[in-house]
């Protein structure tokens, strides 16, 4: 059933007079309590510190494209590996006092868990980043954060210069090493030219051109020799058994033509001398001495052929080698042989010549081979060597960019300050929760006791529930003696209450001066 609101307030009321004692008992338990906690409870100084990846530099775009200046690609986490590395966490140890009291190394790497527990290192916006500290002493908070910060900035610093320093030094390395193949490939190439004088460009055209001449000639001259040995051939014919035949028949000829003719003088003189004339005289025996010479060849040939046919020779006598056509036959036989030696001679050194030239062509084309594998070698060991000899000059002056600060810098934006008010959970919230607590934890207990007692305080529930009639209602009634009790006892209570107060504001005035 649904009681009206006065009316529990009125039983609540009456419950907590009724257990006024106990009520102040737990009063004072619980607000003392909370008081000691707030007295004990460590106090927690946050300060921060906010430094800036200032990358606005005019330099920046006037060396854009000839130096390179050093990038963070993720700030926090570069900050947070930097912070929390043991270089800077042993400073940061030494320097807010942490190793005053000589603490062993495992009470060190402690310290050093809870002092990471306590670092936040966030970012804010996209080059700000924020160092928070907290601590239960402000001096400290304030010294860990402010060096936290410049650390960083100095690690960062260094670290920039050591990066552009090394990437200097490997690149002026490079250069070195690269300076000493391209002096190597030089002195390579130089000696195989000196070595190989054909291998030159444009000498296999010359050596191809060379090489198709000297085949026409070689063509050239073996159709002349195979012409050469015809005529040669013929000649021989000529100067043959038949040849010589061909020449005595040819000198009987010129016997009988000579007899010929002086017959028709002999007849031309008889027709005007007698055959006593001188001349017609004279003239016979011309006649009868060639006729004779004639009869006098002709059995001497018979007779030399005769002898000479069984041994397979041919006779020629010296008539025949004295005649001028057997003469010029073999003049012509001679000069023919001598053209055909020479013609053999002019193709053998042509074979060889042909040799040395396809030798050439062959050594020609192994030494290009080798001669563009040096080259290629020479050009690509000298594009990288000007490659690396640029990017020395970009090297050499993003170190001395990072040398000078001109590159990416870090600055503090927001300087650490020694925190003068603690923090989270004060002594002034522990002391308003006692009050609060002692009063409103006492009350609502008896409250809930309401709730779940079974017997019965209204006269409503027994008329309403039960069905009994209630005539009337009767309050409880006191004494001259208990009335007595009683004020003294709410007197006693008031003292106590006040007593807690002077509590309060004793440890509050202690708190405030510092002595507590």
């Amino acid at each position: 059933m649904q009681l009206p609101f006065e009316e529990v307030i009125k039983v609540l009321v009456g419950e907590v007079f009724n257990r006024r004692n106990s009520i102040f008992v737990m009063f004072v338990f619980i607000s003392l309590s909370l008081l000691f906690v707030g007295t004990v409870w460590p106090k927690r100084f946050t300060t921060f510190s906010i430094v800036i990846a200032d990358t606005s530099n005019i330099l920046q775009p006037l060396m854009e494209g000839t130096a390179e200046t050093t990038r963070l690609t993720d700030n926090i986490r570069n900050a947070r590996e930097t912070i929390f590395g043991e270089k800077i966490m042993a400073q940061l140890l030494d320097e807010a006092g942490w190793l005053k009291a000589n603490p062993s190394d495992i009470e060190q790497e402690k310290i050093k868990e809870e002092l990471k527990k306590q670092i936040s290192i966030t970012g804010i916006g996209k080059n700000l980043i924020r160092f928070q500290y907290h601590d239960v002493k402000a001096m400290r908070a304030y010294i860990t954060t402010k060096r936290m910060a410049e650390l960083f900035i100095e690690e960062g610093e260094r670290s920039k210069i050591n990066e552009s320093q090394a990437a200097y030094d490997f690149i002026e390395n490079q250069v070195n090493q690269y300076l000493q193949k391209l002096t190597e490939v030089e002195e390579r190439l130089r000696k195989f030219r000196s070595d190989n004088p054909d291998a030159r460009a444009g000498l296999e055209g010359e050596v191809t051109n060379r090489i198709n001449r000297l085949t026409t000639d070689m063509q050239k001259t073996r159709m002349e020799l195979h012409e050469t040995k015809i005529r040669r051939d013929s000649l021989r014919e000529q100067l043959t058994g038949e040849a010589s035949i061909t020449i005595s028949q040819s000198r009987e000829g010129q016997f009988r033509s000579k007899i010929a003719d002086l017959q028709a003088k002999l007849e031309a003189l008889r027709l005007d001398y007698k055959e006593t004339y001188p001349d017609i005289v004279r003239i016979k025996h011309q006649i009868a001495d060639l006729r004779k010479t004639m009869n006098d060849e002709i059995k001497q040939w018979e007779e030399a052929r005769q002898n000479t046919r069984g041994s397979g020779t041919v006779y020629i006598d010296e008539t025949i080698k004295q005649s001028p056509l057997y003469q010029q036959l073999r003049t012509e036989a001679s000069s023919t042989e001598t053209r055909v030696a020479t013609l053999h001679g002019r193709i053998n050194e042509m074979t060889k010549m042909l040799e040395k030239e396809y030798e050439r062509a062959k050594r020609i084309h192994d030494g290009e081979a080798a001669l563009s594998k040096l080259t290629r070698d020479y050009q690509v060991n000298q594009e990288i060597y000007q490659d690396l000899l640029r990017r020395m000059e970009r090297a050499r002056v993003s170190r001395n960019l990072d040398q000078q600060n001109q590159g990416l810098t870090f600055k503090i934006q927001e300087p650490a300050k020694i925190p003068l008010i603690p923090n989270g959970i004060r002594f002034i919230h522990f002391a308003l929760a006692g009050i609060v607590l002692g009063i409103a934890l006492p009350i609502g207990l008896i409250y809930l006791i309401l709730q779940v007692d079974p017997r019965i305080r209204f006269s409503q529930i027994i008329s309403e529930e039960l069905q009994v009639p209630v005539l009337a209602e009767i309050t409880a009634l006191s004494n001259l003696s208990e009335d007595r009790n009683t004020k003294l006892n709410l007197l006693i209570l008031a003292t106590g209450v006040v007593m807690v107060f002077i509590i309060y504001g004793y440890v509050g005035w202690l708190k405030y001066t510092g002595q507590l």
